[in-house]
């Protein structure tokens, strides 16, 4: 990762800093990196990087109060609560024809960085090989909540055409985005936008964001599931999504259907366990009512031919 990016992840994980506080961190980021032997030359960044810890113990390490007091900050990420996610080599293998990212498990105070990084890994691979690309981005508010990681979000929105790239962001709670002034120019920039079902109480900020008229309003407070309205432009058209049963079955979230299709697999499992424990207990009666298999009969072993005489008569 390059060092403006981790600069900009490290600001993340820290929370917000005085300007005293980011000067002191890009240096202690240029030491950790030289103690590795990188430097600006090309030819050095093919060594291997630094972890989060030579860089907590250079923070650590230095005379300025404010240098430990941004160790203390990342030290549970190196030797605390959160050890062993952002500490060290990745294990991640991208040479992989299908690589996913997996955040669910994560807490709310690590999706953040998490989503950063893996949206700088995604970015900087696009930025090599150049060809067509659909990136999505799932629980976009999260990169809301920081400056850095909506202003991340906000540069790609703004470069991805650029790089033949396009760019879908999804959040559950539009006005939640809208409270980030680049969630509100990624809105704009968008060229196709679909609004679900809202809450009354976002109705009035999102009805002036997109020039909702009454009507619009209306569908967007009533709206049952799959009904949505769909922006291209100034048109404005009511729609309604219908999955497959296909498709259902594998995108469904609904507690309850996931519940009974526990219950149904639980049951049909117990069904066939149950199908091949009679099948066993069939078996075993089969062998113990059975009759015996009769004996062989013992082989008839021949008689030897007989002994000749001693004095044979000669003709």
């Amino acid at each position: 990762m390059k060092i403006i990016s981790l600069h900009s992840l490290l600001k993340i994980m820290v929370g917000d800093m005085t300007p005293q506080e980011e000067a002191l961190l890009d240096r202690a980021l240029v030491t950790t990196y030289q103690m590795k032997g990188i430097s600006r030359d090309p030819s050095t960044h093919a060594l291997e990087p630094p972890l989060m810890e030579d860089l907590y113990k250079v923070l650590a390490g230095m005379e300025e109060a404010v240098g430990r007091g941004l160790a203390d900050r990342l030290e549970k990420y190196v030797k605390g609560s959160f050890q062993g996610i952002f500490s060290q080599k990745s294990n991640v293998n991208f040479g992989n024809q299908l690589t996913v990212f997996g955040i669910k498990n994560l807490q709310d105070e690590l999706r953040p960085t998490a989503i950063f990084i893996i949206l700088d890994y995604i970015w900087t691979k696009i930025k090599r090989d150049l060809k067509r690309r659909l990136l999505v981005v799932d629980e976009a508010w999260y990169l809301m909540k920081s400056d850095d990681s909506a202003t991340f979000l906000y540069s790609i929105a703004k470069r991805a055409r650029k790089y033949f790239l396009g760019l879908t962001t999804i959040t559950q709670d539009v006005e939640d985005f809208l409270k980030s002034d680049h969630g509100k120019a990624i809105v704009n920039n968008s060229s196709l936008q679909v609004l679900m079902k809202q809450s009354s109480s976002a109705i009035e900020k999102l009805g002036s964001t997109f020039f909702l008229s009454q009507g619009e309003r209306r569908l967007l407070l009533t709206a049952e599931v799959g009904e949505a309205l769909f922006f291209a432009g100034q048109n404005h058209v009511a729609m309604k999504v219908v999955a497959s049963p296909e498709e259902h079955e594998l995108i469904t979230t609904n507690p309850q259907e996931l519940l009974d299709k526990k219950n149904a697999l639980t049951a049909k499992l117990s069904t066939r366990l149950s199908a091949s424990q009679c099948t066993d207990q069939i078996s075993v009666l089969d062998r113990e009512t059975s009759p015996a298999p009769a004996s062989p009969p013992s082989p008839t072993i021949p008689s030897p031919p007989p002994k000749p005489p001693d004095n044979p008569t000669q003709i």
